[in-house]
């Protein structure tokens, strides 16, 4: 299933008629022409621009930054390298703490939520849209002993953007229009005498894409370095 564009999308910016069951290319040979497009598109800017096409990260190794709170205890935070994240579920994400002795799975077995207004008296709250987690009273049980090989925390997420940008749809659509240009055997795009060939429209919707992402500062991710964020003030790094 497409998500970043769709067929007609494709047609209307080529200027041919819509697709359909009987035309060459198909509707479904469009289509899988925008699925290896998304893919692409994925692949460059290191991220997922549609809910249905979340990626999931398996055991993202994390260590906590001990933070400053009014309580006798320090609050911990964990920075995921994906974001904005969707709702964490118990049973298909997985929140593993190290608390002196093992591995906690806090989804599962602790209180949490995601909303700023209901953190009170939870043992951990999250901020979707920019991937940190916070855990409540962290530092007193994590200094009973150091975590295997310093690594505090076990993340299991999902991460997507829920509704796709433009630019994000304009790429796709130049990335699918550049492959459907280049296959001679669909015969798609009749060549004229004043016009580019199909090579050539191929490869400009093809830079076309690439200027996008570029323009658009899209291409890779960088993590946010930790900060006081909201009045806790960051005391350092904890194995």
């Amino acid at each position: 299933m497409v998500a970043y564009c769709t067929a007609n999308q494709i047609a209307a910016f080529l200027q041919v008629a819509d697709f359909s069951g009987s035309t060459t290319p198909t509707t479904a040979d469009v289509e899988s022409f925008i699925e290896m497009a998304e893919e692409r598109v994925d692949q460059l800017t290191d991220h997922a621009w549609s809910t249905s096409r979340a990626k999931t990260v398996t055991e993202e190794r994390g260590r906590i930054q001990r933070v400053m709170s009014n309580s006798v205890n320090d609050r911990g935070r964990i920075q995921l390298k994906h974001y904005p994240i969707l709702d964490m579920d118990s049973g298909t994400d997985k929140l593993h703490i190290w608390d002196g002795g093992e591995y906690v799975e806090y989804i599962a077995n602790k209180t949490g939520d995601d909303t700023i207004t209901t953190v009170t008296g939870k043992d951990y709250w999250i901020d979707k849209e920019r991937g940190t987690i916070y855990l409540n009273s962290y530092n007193q049980f994590n200094l009973l002993s150091d975590a295997p090989s310093g690594v505090t925390a076990y993340v299991t997420y999902r991460y997507a953007t829920a509704s796709t940008p433009d630019d994000i749809k304009q790429a796709t659509i130049y990335f699918a229009a550049s492959m459907l240009a280049m296959n001679d055997d669909l015969n798609l795009m009749q060549e004229g005498d004043d016009s580019m060939d199909n090579a050539t429209k191929s490869q400009r919707y093809e830079e076309m894409a690439m200027k996008i992402l570029k323009d658009n500062r899209r291409l890779g991710r960088s993590m946010p370095t930790a900060r006081a964020i909201g009045g806790f003030g960051a005391r350092g790094v904890l194995p």
